[in-house]
């Protein structure tokens, strides 16, 4: 009677399991505003609402998909709002990932293509055309570190996630729908957000894959198919918008043209509808996550009475939580061995390996991953690493796989400068780059303009197989600059003073990374250098001063600015010690004195630079910046010859095209702030205030140079700029005042990138 009594409460107890009423949660695409989704499941989960199943698309996948992995809903916000988050979406790289040792100097360029070298016209087409608006780079290996344990943990079928899952993905070239529901949940999740144009498809089976909003956007019918829950509870934030997009909104051109018609409603008997419509929410915007969260919460709290009479079943948070800490406990740690790399030839295979430094049956974690994916990808002859994580049980480890794909081609970039002042500029650029025999890269770069010429060459040739990564470098320069100043600094008259400086030189170089964000070169470098000038107000022809030089340096820099001219965030260190030796032939242009004179010199300089940007609030930075020279330098031929190669400091792109003699020195120390007022992610208003000591100032005495008294004649300068920092270039309006001449007040309008070639000595 007592077996029969336990078998009937068995029997009975399962019975009312398998009839519990079940819950299935529909998730709709709307990019950023799946925040709301977010809201929703907090409200869920407070009033022991269960949700047993789980489906989304786009955006409603990721949430989801979370969800399905043990995220509760403030892990899942936070996540949102985080700098790993803002960095995935973006594509941009953290600053502590990115390689300067491989990182090539800061060109003028804008606009930046490759040539395949081959000879079809359909692979030319495809390389001037972007594949996607956002780097992937990010999204590759983010995906794969979010998702690879539970794809481990599942053995690959969703339904066996903490919540079971699936999402929706549009095969366009068959013009359907994809259910996924076993796989590799990264894949999957990825696939079903990859709004075109703005995300690259993933592919399967060689198709590639789209967001799945494109054929279906709010996945009732796969959700009903897959597992029949009694009650469905669907949040449908993308809406059905039948005003015009604004012709400004490409994210809204694009979803008229790319979204099927998509069916938003649910039946009554089916379940209920939580209907969202934000406003002025874009596809990106998810630092509107918190807003976006608050009106799911607040909304679904609203109608909880609602969803508590359909919904009779209960689940108490603690059990959830209970749920979600087993789960989590059962996931493998994130743990490598063994590396499989595709897609390459043997050479480039040896390459790549040689920058992973992985022993065999060594371990590694997916930070020690991450840092080397970075640095494989600062080469640009790689264009992508596409990396999946696969299981051993048995050795409860995973092997990584990567394929990569590498191209064969030639980078073409165009740039310059408009300029208000004399400083526009043509800038044009050729880059090659191999992985084999060794990996090397070779620059050949040219500008054009009124104030600035110069053509460059540059040859890099990285030893991977040495025990410590360095590389080798060939320099050749030629650049020449003019000064037209419309303020009287040499003479005393009221005509303009014309100055021309040429460098020509070569320079060999060793190179060493220190960390990721800094390196050492060692260099030697041998020039001719040429400055024309009038060395008195009643010449009509230019003196010449002829320079023969050698110069022996080491540098020390680390560098993470965010943006080539105009940065708000970021570092630029600089360290620099230089051995100069060499003669000048001065040539004067009096026609009684013909005879040139050849001083000789040898001196050590020593330069320092400390730049750096911090985050004060959301819309306040502050930089600042030190700079200084020390050196034992000796006075050439006359005054105008040794303040013309005397060490300058033109920290704003308006001091780089005049020549101010109060801000040359052998020796100074110079320094200053840069607030900066962020009015939007494209405009910030900003002030470059300096200020300038010369340690003992370069002073003229008849026509020679002496020194004068210590810690004399200071100069300042200041400026205000409107900063509109592009993607492709920056445009500034400026006004400006130097403290020397008197009344040196300018003006103007600056567009592009005014980036001049490298110097012969700093």
């Amino acid at each position: 009677m007592k077996r029969a009594f336990v078998f009937y409460l068995l029997s009975t107890g399962c019975f009312l399991l398998l009839s519990a009423q079940q819950v299935g949660l529909v998730l709709s695409g709307g990019g950023a505003k799946g925040a709301i989704h977010i809201g929703v499941i907090k409200a869920l989960e407070e009033n022991e609402i269960p949700i047993d199943y789980i489906a989304g698309t786009s955006i409603g996948a990721i949430v989801g998909s979370l969800y399905a992995m043990g995220y509760t809903p403030e892990d899942m916000l936070n996540l949102l709002l985080s700098e790993d988050f803002y960095y995935w979406q973006t594509g941009k790289v953290e600053e502590y990932y990115q390689y300067y040792f491989r990182k090539a100097p800061e060109d003028p360029a804008f606009v930046r293509f490759n040539i395949p070298l081959r000879d079809s016209i359909v692979d030319l087409q495809k390389s001037l055309l972007p594949n996607s608006l956002i780097n992937p780079i990010q999204m590759n290996q983010a995906f794969m570190q979010l998702y690879a344990a539970s794809t481990a943990q599942c053995r690959g079928n969703f339904d066996s996630l903490m919540v079971p899952f699936l999402c929706v993905s549009s095969d366009v070239y068959n013009k359907r729908p994809i259910i996924f529901r076993d796989g590799d949940l990264g894949d999957a999740v990825r696939s079903s957000m990859s709004f075109p144009l703005f995300f690259k498809p993933i592919l399967k089976d060689n198709i590639p894959l789209w967001d799945g909003g494109i054929y279906d956007n709010f996945p009732v019918r796969p959700m009903q198919q897959a597992w029949q829950p009694d009650v469905i509870i669907g949040s449908q934030v993308a809406g059905i918008d039948t005003t015009p997009p604004d012709k400004q909104n490409l994210y809204g051109q694009l979803e008229r043209i790319v979204m099927q018609s998509t069916n938003y409603g649910l039946n009554e008997a089916d379940g209920i509808l939580l209907n969202f419509a934000p406003t002025n929410v874009n596809l990106l915007d998810f630092d509107k996550a918190q807003m976006l969260y608050d009106v799911g919460y607040q909304t679904t709290m609203q109608r909880i009475d609602e969803i508590k009479s359909r919904v009779s079943r209960r689940v108490p948070q603690t059990a959830v939580a209970e749920r979600r800490q087993a789960y989590k406990a059962a996931l493998p740690d994130l743990r490598f061995r063994n590396i499989y790399i595709s897609g390459v030839t043997d050479a480039q295979k040896a390459y790549i390996e040689s920058q992973i430094h992985h022993g065999k049956n060594q371990y590694f974690t997916i930070e020690d991953f991450k840092q080397t994916y970075f640095r494989i990808l600062t080469n640009s002859k790689i264009k992508e690493i596409l990396p999946h994580a696969q299981y051993d049980p048995e050795n409860k480890v995973f092997d990584l796989y990567l394929d990569i794909k590498i191209e064969n081609e030639i980078g073409i970039s165009f740039g310059g400068n408009i300029s208000s002042m004399s400083a526009n500029q043509v800038y044009f650029g050729l880059n090659y780059q191999t992985l084999q025999p060794v990996a090397a890269q070779y620059n050949f770069s040219m500008q054009l303009g009124n104030a600035y010429n110069n053509v460059i060459f540059a040859g890099d040739w990285e030893l991977h197989k040495a025990k410590k990564p360095m590389s080798l470098s060939l320099l050749l320069v030629y650049s020449a600059q003019k000064y037209f100043e419309q303020k009287k600094l040499f003479i005393n008259n009221d005509l303009s003073a014309l100055i021309n400086k040429k460098e020509n030189f070569a320079r060999l170089g060793l190179g060493f990374p220190t960390n990721n964000n800094s390196k050492i070169d060692i260099t030697a470098a041998y020039g001719y250098l040429e400055d024309l000038y009038f060395e008195r107000n009643d010449l009509i022809e230019y003196d010449k001063s002829k320079y023969s030089l050698g110069n022996l340096g080491a540098i020390y820099q680390k560098y993470t600015l965010d943006a080539r001219q105009f940065p708000i965030s970021g570092k630029n260190y600089q360290l620099a010690v230089n051995y100069v030796f060499g003669n000048e032939n001065y040539q004067p242009a009096q026609s009684e004195n013909r005879l040139s004179k050849k001083p000789k010199q040898s001196y050590f300089q020593t330069y320092i630079k400390w730049n750096n940007y911090m985050e004060l609030s959301r819309k306040f930075n502050l930089g600042y910046l030190i700079e200084g020279v020390m050196s034992n330098k000796k006075m050439w031929s006359n005054y105008t010859a040794s303040i013309l190669q005397a060490p300058g400091f033109s920290p704003t792109p308006h001091s780089q095209l005049v020549f101010n003699e109060a801000f040359h020195a052998n020796q100074y120390a110079a320094g200053g702030v840069i607030p900066i007022w962020k009015l939007n992610n494209t405009f910030h208003l900003r002030g470059d205030f300096y200020g300038f000591m010369p340690l003992r100032p370069i002073l003229r005495d008849n026509n020679a140079a002496i020194y004068g008294n210590y810690l004399e004649n200071p100069a300042y300068m200041g400026e205000i700029s409107l900063v509109a920092q592009l993607s492709f270039m920056s445009v500034s309006l400026y006004a400006n005042y130097y403290s020397y001449p008197r009344n040196n007040w300018n003006f103007g309008l600056n567009i592009g990138y005014l980036i001049f070639g490298t110097k012969f000595i700093k």
